[in-house]
């Protein structure tokens, strides 16, 4: 099995007129769902707030999994770095599964979540 595959996420947040952050994700320039399918082990997810995100005072907080399918939540552990301007995601890949992954920041005194990006762990094939 592969090791350390890092995957790199620029993340907008954003309020909507309802004053619910809006998370959009982006890989290369390119807008992305934000999770994805991993199959090598001990694998990084980084995500980084954009520069207008982080100007206007957003901070990452940290994140929270919940199994879908399969038991492999516990695979994955949130570092919050630069004060709250990123997030690593760790993924042992130990075990097969679908986790939602909801990320927490904090702006202008309130809390607020993402919506869940799926992360689905697999064997190599």
């Amino acid at each position: 099995m592969s090791e350390k595959k890092t995957y790199n996420f620029t993340v907008n947040i954003a309020l909507n007129s309802n004053n619910e952050a809006i998370f959009t994700y982006f890989q290369n320039g390119q807008e992305v769902s934000g999770g994805g399918t991993v199959k090598e082990r001990n694998s990084l997810g980084i995500y980084t707030l954009n520069e207008a995100t982080a100007a206007k005072g957003f901070k990452f907080t940290g994140a929270k999994f919940t199994n879908l399918e399969g038991n492999c939540a516990q695979d994955f552990t949130p570092t919050v770095i630069d004060n709250g301007l990123a997030i690593h995601i760790t993924d042992s890949d130990e075990n097969k599964g679908i986790v939602c992954m909801v990320f927490t920041v904090h702006y202008n005194g309130n809390n607020y979540e993402s919506a869940d990006p799926q992360i689905i762990n697999k064997e190599e094939d």
